[in-house]
């Protein structure tokens, strides 16, 4: 992996965590039941301004970590290992999310919740995978299977059920072991959907082995994961200029970093920049408006990726987010512009009707950099953000979800 530093979007939740700290420590000397050693984060909860969206309260009581541990132990926890860097989040911040979550804060607590229950349900599930990948749609086993494997590790860390490691294991694997070769992947056309969907979706397997860490997922499996990422993925990760191309540059992103291949991360940055430099100054992208009635739902796409690319590379001390591109647009004035419509389609100026699309799991993202209450309501239409999507950006209300007005 590429070494780097990012700053992340930690600092609200550092503030949650001395929050959470004091909760947990209080019920520990109060309840004569000691809680369990959780490293926690913490986000202040201020009183919502009037006119700003608040989250709901909780239903029921908060579930509190029920294993023994002295208030010692519990703050020896909460230092926790030292930090990876990440992906889209770090083991460090869902195990912060996750304490939150058992706190009753939400939106973790639905957002746990609803990880849970869907892990469990996926402990039964087997691979699919295919020696040859040959794709047609938008979904199917590939797609299925990557998410399985990254929301499994995401319960791994979340939980510490090893169960859920296992399984995410085996779900990496079995595609890394089985699938030899791709058809109909040819990155440069519109023509090949398998480039489309390796695009869309291989980075789960990446964040998935990401968490799962060396203890769960070994050195010969990420060798293994490596040599078949270099061989099978990375050539495939379509190279076009409109939203399969963001897909293909997030792919290539996250899969450069893993292998460690530098000059390919390089390339990957500079494209991204290159799909900047096409959004205009108003903030539309013109291949993406163009599609008529779909205009909207394939902006709001191309943002997923650019958003995905933005945190990665923050992570590794790359700032993308204030980068301007050549029509003096920038991913700051792109979401600002597809958020400007989404109450008043009426007045999209490029088709009309048009679609309003579903919210995708990348408002979280855009809320965690820019947390204004426009984004905040759009955001709420769907919030918690778990499996659902087609591709690797997904459970992002665990991964980079902040509570309303934190």
């Amino acid at each position: 992996m590429l070494n780097g530093g990012g700053r992340g979007r930690r600092a609200a939740l550092v503030v949650l965590a001395a929050l959470a700290l004091a909760v947990l420590a209080t019920v520990t000397l109060n309840s004569g039941r000691p809680t369990g050693p959780t490293r926690s984060p913490g986000i202040q909860l201020p009183s919502p301004p009037p006119g700003t969206i608040a989250p709901p309260p909780p239903t029921e009581p908060p579930t509190l970590p029920s294993s023994p541990a002295s208030v010692a132990a519990l703050l020896a926890a909460i230092q926790g290992p030292p930090e990876q860097v990440g992906y889209l989040v770090s083991t460090r911040e869902l195990v912060d999310r996750a304490a939150l979550a058992r706190l009753g804060v939400e939106p973790f607590r639905s957002a746990f919740q609803e990880l849970v229950d869907w892990a469990n349900g996926k402990l039964g599930d087997d691979p699919r995978p295919k020696e040859t990948l040959k794709i047609s749609g938008t979904r199917g086993s590939f797609v299925s299977d990557t998410a399985s494997a990254y929301g499994l590790a995401i319960a791994w860390v979340a939980t510490g059920d090893s169960r859920y490691a296992d399984q995410a294991r085996e779900f990496i694997n079995e595609w890394v072991q089985t699938t030899t070769a791709t058809k109909d992947a040819c990155p440069d056309t519109g023509g090949c959907q398998t480039a489309l969907i390796i695009s869309r979706a291989a980075a789960g397997f990446v964040f998935a082995a990401d968490l799962l860490g060396p203890n769960e997922f070994g050195p010969s499996d990420q060798a293994a994961l490596r040599d078949w990422l270099a061989r099978i993925v990375l050539p495939a990760a379509s190279t076009r200029d409109n939203n399969w191309g963001d897909a293909g540059t997030f792919s290539k992103v996250a899969v450069a970093d893993y292998i460690g291949d530098r000059v390919a991360f390089d390339a990957a940055i500079a494209a991204w920049k290159a799909g900047i430099d096409r959004i205009q100054t108003d903030g539309h992208i013109p291949l993406e408006v163009a599609r008529d009635e779909h205009g909207m739902m394939y902006t709001q796409e191309a943002l997923d990726y650019k958003l995905a690319v933005a945190v990665i590379a923050e992570r590794r001390g790359i700032d993308l987010w204030s980068y301007v591109g050549a029509q003096g647009g920038s991913l700051e004035k792109a979401v600002a512009y597809l958020a400007s419509y989404w109450h008043r389609p009426e007045d999209w100026p490029w088709a009309q009707p048009v679609d309003v699309p579903n919210p995708s799991a990348s408002w979280e993202i855009i809320y965690d950099h820019w947390p204004k209450p426009e984004y905040a309501r759009i955001l709420s239409e769907r919030r918690p953000y778990g499996p659902d999507g087609h591709s690797a950006i997904r459970w992002t209300t665990m991964t980079n979800g902040l509570p309303f007005n934190s």
